[in-house]
C-alpha cells in the first residue's frame, strides 16, 4: 500500500525539484553585495558625479527598466572626506526626452542600510529620461543629472527575465499536473481491469 502513495507522490516530488533546482539557480547568480563600486541586489549604478560638496552615486531598479514603477536609490558622500551623509534632504526629478509628464519624490533614508535614499516614481512612457538629484545637507546643495532609459513592457526582451521564467514555471506546472492526472488515471484503469 505505501508504494501507491509513493508513486503517486514521485511526479509532484520531480516538480518541486525542478522547480527548486532552477529558482536556486538563479538566486546564486543575482546575488550582488552593496558596496562602493558595486549595486544594490537588484539595482544598476547609472552615474556618480560630483554635486556641489557631494558626490551622488544612482542607482535604478530593475536594472532594465520598463514602463510602470522604478526605484531610485541614491547614496550622497561628502566630496572632500568620501564619507557617507547621512542626514541630507534629497530629491529625485525625473523629465522624459520627448512626451509625458515630469514625476518628482523625495528620497527617504532606507530603515535596513541608511547609507541609501530610497524612492520611486511611476515612468509612464518610454525613452530616456533625464533623472535630476538634488541633495542639501550642513555641508551645503549640489544637483546632478544622469539619464535613464525606460523601455515598453513587453512578454519577451531584455529586462523582462523574471516574467519569462515564472511564465516557464507555470508553464512546467500545468504540464506536470496534466501528466500526473493521466498517470494516475491511466492506473486506476490498471489496477480495476486486474481486480475483474
Amino acid at each position: 500500500m505505501n508504494y501507491h502513495v509513493y508513486s503517486n507522490l514521485k511526479p509532484i516530488f520531480m516538480i518541486g525539484l525542478i522547480t527548486f533546482t532552477v529558482a536556486s539557480f538563479l538566486a546564486t547568480t543575482e546575488l550582488i553585495h552593496a558596496q562602493d563600486d558595486e549595486a544594490i541586489v537588484g539595482y544598476r549604478i547609472l552615474g556618480e558625479s560630483k554635486a556641489g560638496p557631494h558626490t551622488i552615486q544612482l542607482q535604478v531598479s530593475p536594472p532594465a527598466p520598463i514602463l510602470g514603477i522604478s526605484r531610485f536609490a541614491v547614496r550622497v558622500k561628502n566630496t572632500a572626506t568620501g564619507e557617507i551623509v547621512e542626514d541630507a534632504r534629497v530629491a529625485v526629478l525625473a523629465s522624459p526626452s520627448e512626451h509625458g509628464e515630469a514625476q518628482y519624490t523625495l528620497a527617504l533614508n532606507s530603515p535596513v542600510d541608511p547609507n541609501y535614499y530610497l524612492s520611486q516614481l511611476k515612468l509612464e512612457t518610454s525613452g530616456v529620461w533625464a533623472v535630476e538629484v538634488s541633495a542639501e545637507s550642513d555641508l551645503g546643495d549640489g544637483t546632478t543629472v544622469m539619464s535613464v532609459m525606460i523601455n515598453d513592457r513587453v512578454r519577451s526582451g531584455t529586462g523582462n527575465r523574471w516574467g519569462q521564467v515564472l511564465f516557464v514555471l507555470i508553464s512546467l506546472s500545468f504540464a506536470g499536473g496534466i501528466g500526473w492526472v493521466w498517470y494516475s488515471s491511466k492506473k486506476a484503469l490498471r489496477r480495476r481491469y486486474q481486480q475483474k
